[in-house]
């Protein structure tokens, strides 16, 4: 599990369910429970906002790699960011250095993370700010190693200090660390072309990559699949030049990993025309059925009564096999989630 979470990099955890069903999609054999005990018991997993800005769940052991190539974002210096939410570089820069020095190994709750840090500074009214809103103002504190995610205090989330919480320390910003990161990408989803990659790590352009990109060397190569110029480790060209085609069919969940891999200009794999069916409005990500790496439906579901009742919205006519395959990922996650599975597929649309 463990392994799986860090061979991606990271897995998108907006919502903790489609998380623990990713990592279920690549682990067989894994309750509900694993995932739970390794954030919080045994603490192999840890949350963090990471990519994008978004949650998710990070191998403990690959954090500090991810904190030194995080931390080279510093948007929220900028001149524009800092006129927009109405602070200055100073107070900025000295929050999130009380941030790291109020928190500790013992999950605070934001609130009392914002009186604590109140006293520090001595400013009530700023420190109340970071008790509200999405987390704008301690984001650049997870990106520095300051502040992850503890175990939610009843309906509370709850912050620890990642290089207290795991007894590691955390390095220093590195643009060769974001090259690592890519690499370690690349190694789980090639063939991302340079704008896909900028999209994935949450920058503008291909520019502010180009460097990391470059500390590569010769490690990376560029080649072209389907007219598109993308990305690939070099020692696994061969490999993905002699591949077979796959015809595995899974269900993955919302925000899986490989949906949120493909690239716009991934025509064979998710149209442009049924692109909006699986990147909707406020970001979500849907679910979907992949046929050999090919999306051909999404899917719902709702665990009532203890049924797992699955609708699947295909978009073409589903073969007897593939039909059959369907049933038996829906008995998988019915298993995962403790329900007897009931599966309904409409008709092609």
């Amino acid at each position: 599990m463990v392994a799986v979470v860090g061979d991606h990099v990271a897995v998108q955890a907006q919502v903790m369910g489609s998380a623990e069903l990713a990592i279920h999609a690549r682990v067989d054999g894994l309750r509900r429970d694993d995932v739970r005990d390794a954030l919080w018991r045994d603490r192999t997993l840890v949350k963090t906002w990471a990519m994008r800005g978004t949650l998710h769940l990070v191998a403990s052991g690959e954090l500090p790699e991810l904190v030194a190539a995080l931390g080279t974002r510093i948007n929220w210096l900028r001149p524009v960011w800092l006129r927009y939410f109405q602070v200055t570089e100073a107070e900025m820069l000295a929050l999130q250095d009380a941030i790291g020095e109020v928190l500790s190994d013992r999950p605070m709750t934001r609130a009392a993370l914002a009186a604590a840090l109140a006293d520090r500074l001595g400013d009530a009214a700023f420190a109340d700010r970071v008790a509200s809103g999405w987390g704008t103002f301690l984001k650049p504190a997870a990106s520095r190693g300051h502040l992850c995610f503890g175990p939610d205090d009843g309906r509370n989330v709850t912050f620890v200090d990642p290089r207290a919480w795991l007894g590691r320390d955390m390095p220093a910003p590195s643009q060769d660390a974001i090259g690592a990161v890519i690499d370690r990408h690349l190694a789980a989803f090639p063939g991302s072309s340079r704008g896909e990659l900028a999209r994935w790590w949450g920058v503008q352009g291909g520019a502010p990559l180009r460097q990391p990109i470059a500390s590569l060397g010769d490690r990376v190569v560029e080649v072209v699949a389907d007219g598109t110029k993308v990305l690939v480790r070099r020692d696994d060209v061969a490999m993905l030049a002699n591949l077979d085609p796959s015809t595995v069919v899974r269900l993955l969940p919302a925000f899986d990993p490989y949906t949120l891999s493909l690239q716009k200009e991934a025509e064979p794999l998710l149209p442009m025309a049924r692109r909006s069916l699986v990147s909707r409005t406020a970001g979500w990500i849907s679910q979907v059925v992949v046929v050999g790496g090919a999306v051909v439906a999404t899917w719902t579901h709702e665990v009532r009564k203890g049924r797992l009742a699955i609708e699947v919205a295909p978009w073409r006519t589903l073969g007897k096999a593939e039909r059959a395959a369907i049933d038996a990922e829906a008995a998988r996650i019915a298993a995962f989630l403790d329900a007897s599975p009931e599966v309904t597929v409409a008709a092609p649309a």
